[in-house]
């Protein structure tokens, strides 16, 4: 088969898919491969490797996730509650885009058996979106207990994420969003 015309971009999000549908350990070379539909032979010409790819995959990732789900409305006329509401809804559309679940939350879970650069990354990854809620918290809180909230919410929010992805209910992130609702109130 001859290999096609993918964009970088196209790739990754395609393989992005398959690690949160599979997760890192069983999804092959063969299944990215077939997902972009490619020859294995013809996928190796994009990467040489799952630990490349996934690399690259994480960063697209955190990229996307800074620029469009952490990001705060710097408007004055939207209140803080607001802001996170914003914040939780496009939350909702991502984690349940075409896969449920939390790509980063899922390659998470295999850690013990990542390249320290793997783990690396999705330490990066938790902790900007640990930093967004701190960002979102400190506006009304005082500094120690937004520190708190924020790592609270972020640990709340991967668990709900991973309810949701078992049971495909949204009631657990809905609990979610309103205990955080209530500390900014």
């Amino acid at each position: 088969m001859r290999p096609q015309k993918l964009s970088r971009e196209q790739i990754l999000k395609t393989c992005a898919l398959q690690f949160k549908r599979h997760g890192y350990a069983a999804t092959s070379m063969e299944i990215l491969a077939q997902a972009c539909g490619l020859s294995k032979a013809s996928f190796y010409y994009y990467y040489p490797s799952k630990e490349a790819l996934l690399m690259d995959v994480l960063e697209l990732t955190r990229q996307y996730l800074n620029s469009h789900l952490f990001k705060l409305n710097q408007q004055d006329e939207i209140s803080i509650s607001q802001q996170f509401e914003q914040m939780h809804e496009r939350a909702i559309q991502f984690f349940s885009d075409k896969v449920k679940g939390c790509l980063i939350g899922i390659i998470s879970i295999e850690t013990r058996y990542q390249s320290e650069q793997i783990v690396e990354k999705i330490r990066l990854i938790f902790q900007d979106w640990q930093m967004a809620f701190y960002q979102l918290f400190k506006m009304q809180l005082a500094e120690h207990e937004a520190q708190i909230l924020a790592k609270q919410s972020l640990a709340d929010y991967e668990g709900a994420i991973l309810m949701y992805r078992l049971n495909d209910d949204l009631f657990y992130l809905d609990q979610v969003k309103q205990r955080i609702l209530k500390q900014l109130i």
